[in-house]
């Protein structure tokens, strides 16, 4: 008698699953879940930038902040995000939303395809240094620029500042 796969599948006992999976469920609903398989399926199909790359983007699509750059900033990938994050800070205070558009669009293709280094640049010394805490009108419009992934990344470091919250980091 030969079994389906399906058969043989209803039949299966997945108890050592429960217990693995248990820790993250707290973390993901099906639309995070969902979000990230999107995002992991379209990075497969972009290169992967690293930080050197990312010096070679900002300088050829947004010179200005190329300019900001300190000769001793270079090589330092917190210190060259550092600049992004003060010409996008200085665009906000003139309410030039072109400008704000125009860095937080490169900054998300880069965040969709980042290595672990730039990522946690783009996490730490742009998104975090940025949005956390800031409530001004101009923040809020800005933070509905934001991509779905970079969203979920801020919400989860305001979970992680929240007293008494229970979210890893």
């Amino acid at each position: 008698m030969s079994l389906s796969p399906s058969h043989t599948l209803q039949s299966a006992n997945f108890v050592g699953a429960d217990s693995v999976l248990q820790p993250f469920e707290h973390l993901f609903d099906f639309k995070t879940f969902a979000s990230l398989r999107r995002m992991l399926s379209h990075q497969q199909s972009k290169p992967l930038v690293k930080r050197a790359e990312f010096i070679r983007l900002v300088t050829l699509y947004l010179p200005e902040v190329a300019a900001r750059l300190e000769e001793s900033d270079v090589g330092i990938v917190h210190l060259e995000m550092g600049a992004m994050k003060l010409a996008t800070k200085d665009a906000f205070a003139r309410c030039d939303f072109p400008t704000v558009r125009k860095h937080l669009l490169l900054i998300a293709d880069l965040f969709e395809r980042a290595d672990a280094e730039l990522y946690d640049a783009i996490r730490i010394s742009y998104l975090e240094a940025i949005f956390l805490g800031e409530t001004s009108a101009a923040h809020i419009v800005a933070r509905g620029m934001l991509s779905q992934p970079m969203e979920n990344v801020l919400r989860h470091a305001e979970l992680r500042r929240e007293p008494g919250s229970r979210v890893q980091a």
